[in-house]
């Protein structure tokens, strides 16, 4: 007689999750939805490409839905979230080689500096730990 495969134990993480990581990843998508659209409104047309104002607000979006699914699965403690904040954490960088290297110098460029320094890799960086965390406790069963 084959034996029965039951499924595997819920994993619940609630001890990895501090509760202002809701309000981060919540906050940032919140303040991504008016800057896309914003984007899209001023954007030229023709910056160097064609589409610029649709290749950016394309990538906003993506990190928009990004932080939301981070911000859904932190507060479902969902061991998912491992996987959206590898994710977002790639997509930020990403964003910031983009915004630094395509600026025009002067303010623009300075301001995407600044962006980069204080908000978008402090939260790569905070992504890609609490990824690598969870990552880890699951491989050595910590997470109960």
């Amino acid at each position: 007689m084959p034996s029965k495969k039951r499924p595997p134990p819920k994993v619940r993480i609630n001890h990895i999750f501090p509760g202002w990581l809701i309000i981060v990843y919540g906050t940032a998508c919140g303040f991504l939805i008016p800057w896309t659209i914003f984007l899209g409104e001023k954007l030229p047309r023709k910056y160097v490409s064609t589409h610029w104002d649709i290749a950016w607000t394309g990538f906003d979006v993506l990190t928009c839905i990004l932080f939301a699914l981070t911000a859904f699965f932190a507060a479902k403690k969902s061991s998912w979230i491992a996987i959206t904040c590898a994710m977002l954490s790639t997509v930020l960088l990403v964003d910031v080689w983009f915004d630094v290297l395509t600026s025009r110098p002067g303010i623009d460029q300075s301001a995407a500096v600044l962006e980069a320094a204080f908000i978008e890799i402090p939260l790569a960086i905070l992504s890609m730990a609490i990824s690598i965390r969870i990552f880890y406790s699951l491989k050595h069963r910590e997470i109960n």
